[in-house]
């Protein structure tokens, strides 16, 4: 793309990445694999953050390997966003959809606990058997402005519906807000859950950028999706999803919802940390080359020690990283994931087998890189036993460090 995502102004690129295999193209054995190009870019006039490499989203969405429900921390999240909708007066006559449904697990929550019509749509054709056990109604797609008007013949309108980590993965968010606004009831709340861009800058999270994530959002970015399509950010919370998010409560333009003076907080804080700034924006390339650097010397110092490194988490913010880093098998000798779906299979680029988190106690691991970093306080309450005997988790982020036993 040589235009924004947004508002179609001129994109400006920030730094070019070279070029990384498909974070989610996992192998059952050592292949040669394909590798696309990828650059940071901002707009010159709304300042969005976003990358300028588009694939064909088949190749991304339509065998997806990340699952909602494996992670107690995606759960924990879950149910705090099931908290908040209470509280907006859901019952057993609302109507809830849900954009990117994944596996099913937010909907599931939803009809045990309200019994309330709840529907989804989500690309990936590998969730299919797992979603019908749980008898929830999902349209194997993706959803745009067309969907919804074919959906809104069947269901009418919805009094929720959620986008959560989707926005970012959308080549044009227009089209969600198009589809969201033709299909939202007059009092409706859109919930829209994005990782946030002000994390990503603060604490140089460069491996938030593969292909998967085409956009890196503000709050100002979702203001402005909002205003363009008549669509009104009424409150926002900070949220702890994928190292550091935003909730978003949207309504239509003419709601009278109060609006939040969180909104006011935010957007100040963003603005300070130079979000908008062309200047600001282009010192990310900077840090980002400075911790490629300081991550390899830290691990080239623990091999020089005859020290065994190992990875836990095939997520693909972990994926981006190993390959941005070069991390491959002569740095580290496996990769542990809790995940069946990855269990047995190669890391993308790096072609590393992914085991069973359970096999970490038979392996002799002094150090496990904690690419799921995102999930820390889970992953080192789980791996108690890793520690007890000796082992340390390196953290990648904000600055590469051993954590004390």
């Amino acid at each position: 793309m040589t235009k924004c995502r947004i508002c179609k102004g001129k994109l400006i690129k920030i730094v070019d990445l070279g070029k990384i295999s498909l974070v989610g193209e996992f192998t059952r054995k050592i292949i040669k694999q394909k590798k696309y190009k990828i650059s940071i870019n901002f707009c010159s006039d709304c300042k969005h953050m976003q990358i300028a490499e588009i694939l064909n989203p088949n190749l991304l969405f339509k065998k997806y390997l990340w699952e909602t429900g494996v992670s107690t921390s995606n759960i924990k999240l879950i149910k705090n966003l099931l908290k908040k909708i209470k509280k907006y007066g859901i019952s057993k006559k609302s109507k809830v959809f849900e954009i990117a449904s994944n596996d099913g697990t937010f909907l599931n929550l939803i009809n045990n606990k309200y019994h309330c019509l709840a529907v989804g749509i989500d690309p990936a054709e590998n969730f299919k058997k797992k979603i019908r056990k749980k008898n929830i109604f999902t349209i194997v797609n993706y959803f745009n402005q067309d969907q919804s008007k074919k959906i809104k013949k069947q269901f009418k309108t919805f009094d929720y519906i959620i986008a959560r980590n989707v926005l970012a993965h959308v080549p044009d968010p227009n089209q969600i807000f198009k589809g969201v606004k033709n299909l939202l009831s007059k009092n409706g709340k859109f919930i829209v859950e994005v990782p946030h861009l002000d994390n990503i800058i603060r604490h140089n999270q460069y491996d938030n950028i593969f292909h998967e994530h085409i956009g890196f959002h503000s709050l100002k970015s979702i203001i402005d999706l909002s205003n363009k399509h008549n669509l009104k950010v009424v409150d926002v919370d900070k949220i702890e999803s994928q190292g550091g998010s935003i909730r978003c409560l949207i309504g239509h333009k003419n709601t009278s919802e109060k609006i939040s003076n969180k909104i006011k907080i935010v957007i100040n804080s963003e603005k300070k940390l130079g979000l908008y700034s062309a200047i600001k924006l282009k010192k990310f390339k900077t840090k980002i080359i400075l911790h490629i650097k300081k991550l390899k010397r830290l691990l080239f110092n623990l091999k020089k020690k005859q020290k065994k490194i190992s990875i836990y988490g095939a997520s693909g913010k972990g994926q981006a990283l190993m390959q941005f880093c070069n991390i491959d098998n002569k740095i580290v000798d496996y990769v542990f994931d809790k995940s069946k779906l990855k269990q047995g299979l190669f890391t993308p680029g790096t072609q590393i087998k992914i085991k069973n988190s359970y096999d970490i106690k038979k392996t002799n691991i002094h150090y496990l890189l904690l690419l799921s970093w995102n999930l820390k306080k889970e992953i080192i309450n789980q791996e108690k036993n890793f520690i007890k005997n000796g082992g340390r988790f390196i953290i990648p982020f904000p600055s590469p460090k051993i954590l004390k036993r």
